[in-house]
């Protein structure tokens, strides 16, 4: 079976689980690093290793947001929020405030 994982972290932990279990995942000459390739019989894939992978992943998400969060307010600034979200002006095209940027360097 062949997964999709490009999410670096995410690509980790899999192969991670896998080798946890005895499985021995692997990627073929000129396949996308993000491929991942295993032989496993598919019960075991669906009932046990894809479930498992998903409540772990979801921990280190929210592990890893927090350590992001952390290391931003902490070491670089200490708003880490998202940026503000404004309602664009109808005269304001993509196109006009890169001019408008460029014109104020």
């Amino acid at each position: 079976m062949q997964f999709r994982l490009s999410d670096r972290w995410h690509r980790r932990l899999f192969l991670a689980l896998c080798r946890r279990y005895g499985l021995k995942p692997y990627r073929y000459p000129r396949q996308r690093y993000s491929s991942v390739v295993l032989r496993a019989p598919k019960s075991f894939i669906h009932d046990t290793l894809w479930p498992e992978f998903l409540q772990i992943k979801d921990v280190l998400d929210e592990y890893l947001n927090e350590a992001t969060e952390r290391i931003i307010r902490d070491e670089i600034f200490g708003n880490a929020d998202e940026a503000e979200e404004r309602a664009q002006s109808p005269s304001s095209s993509p196109a006009t405030l890169l001019s408008d940027l460029r014109q104020s360097e």
